[in-house]
């Protein structure tokens, strides 16, 4: 049983952007799943993960991929590695982006913050998916979204999240951002001309 943060638009505001002005249909994207191969995510502490990511060159360089990098080429993407902290960024190279396969049939993807990114930009590319929110360490789910076909920002280095068990493998394409939530509230302004 999760809280009804609907009484608390704050928290999900600290939490969740959704960019509706930015055309996408995870349709475009799917060919990409049969198209490349994953690697298990080994998370900060070297332990695998029920995530699965594919970071080839051929992937990040796809005319598709580079179009979305463009629209977001004012925020400060960077791919993080295993080794990335949150006080320690990678280096700022060209953008790109990550495909994860997220495969929770088996167990769920336990409550963390990311280490190595403070945000994520998620395209999510199969449905049903979703992502539990709580509001702290201790608490239990705050808040279930569901993600709809729309690009989302997950506030994932500062925001405890999880991911529940579930009989569904679920896609996404990410981009690792750089900047602070404020700061992408600010960014978010400027693809109101996209």
């Amino acid at each position: 049983m999760h809280e009804d943060s609907r009484k608390d638009s704050g928290f999900l505001n600290e939490c969740i952007i959704e960019l509706p002005q930015v055309q996408f249909d995870p349709e475009d994207f799917l060919g990409f799943i049969e198209q490349y191969e994953f690697a298990n995510y080994i998370n900060v502490y070297g332990k695998g993960t029920p995530q699965h990511t594919c970071d080839d060159v051929r992937f990040q360089e796809d005319p598709l991929i580079q179009y979305y990098l463009d629209v977001f080429k004012d925020f400060d993407i960077r791919q993080s590695v295993p080794e990335s902290t949150l006080t320690n960024y990678p280096k700022k190279t060209r953008l790109t982006g990550w495909l994860v396969k997220c495969d929770t049939t088996e167990s769920d993807l336990h409550m963390h913050r990311d280490a190595n990114r403070p945000l994520g930009i998620i395209f999510p590319l199969t449905f049903p998916q979703s992502v539990n929110l709580h509001k702290s360490k201790e608490s239990g789910i705050s808040h279930v979204h569901e993600y709809k076909p729309v690009i989302t920002i997950l506030n994932t280095g500062s925001q405890w999240h999880s991911v529940s068990k579930s009989p569904n493998i679920r896609y996404q394409v990410q981009f690792d951002c750089y900047n602070s939530w404020d700061e992408v509230h600010e960014l978010i302004n400027t693809l109101n001309k996209v």
